[in-house]
């Protein structure tokens, strides 16, 4: 048991919650408002994962996009890519050296957002994603705004576990007794 030092009313809170959509195409003047630096799922290298936070257009004030670069990673691709898009990360912020995340927060930058793809086995759908960052040494920014044309999200595989859902009420077959599985032969 954990104490938490004082008594938590949770009825004096507000728990109204938001079912938001994926963000839609567009392009975003974002900002980073949150950073932190993790080791990779196997441990053998950097993550810089970001929360962005949509500056304009004003429909989606305040939405969050969340992005990680993989600053080190034993997949020499997997690092080119995540470094490249650090990279360009920082020359829309108009930073050239970083040495601290926090050197990058709430320094505008503009986006093309589109949906990613869905992940590889179908557990999880499409995702919203930087696919380009816009620099003003390169040309006038665009102006943000929400494409006429949205892609249709592929649905995500509602039950790929092969075990039917509580509510079908399809017939359970019995246990089989301790003896029979294989791990417990001989007891």
């Amino acid at each position: 048991m954990a104490q938490l030092g004082a008594r938590f009313d949770a009825t004096a809170h507000n728990t109204e919650q938001n079912d938001y959509a994926e963000l839609p195409n567009g392009t975003y003047r974002m900002e980073i408002e949150a950073s932190e630096v993790k080791p990779t799922k196997d441990g053998s290298g950097t993550l810089l994962k970001v929360t962005c936070s949509v500056i304009d257009p004003e429909d989606y004030r305040g939405r969050k996009l969340f992005n990680q670069y993989n600053l080190e990673n034993k997949s020499a691709t997997a690092q080119e890519i995540g470094q490249r898009q650090f990279a360009s990360l920082c020359r829309a912020v108009g930073v050239t050296e970083v040495e601290d995340s926090e050197q990058i927060h709430f320094l505008p930058f503009t986006v093309k957002v589109g949906l990613g793809k869905p992940s590889k086995d179908g557990q999880y759908p499409a995702r919203a994603e930087i696919k380009r960052y816009y620099f003003e040494d390169e040309a006038p920014l665009p102006e943000p705004a929400i494409d006429d044309v949205q892609p249709s999200p592929k649905p995500v595989a509602a039950n790929n576990n092969q075990r039917p859902a509580a509510n079908q009420n399809t017939p359970q077959t019995a246990a089989k007794p301790a003896g029979s599985r294989p791990w417990a032969k001989g007891k």
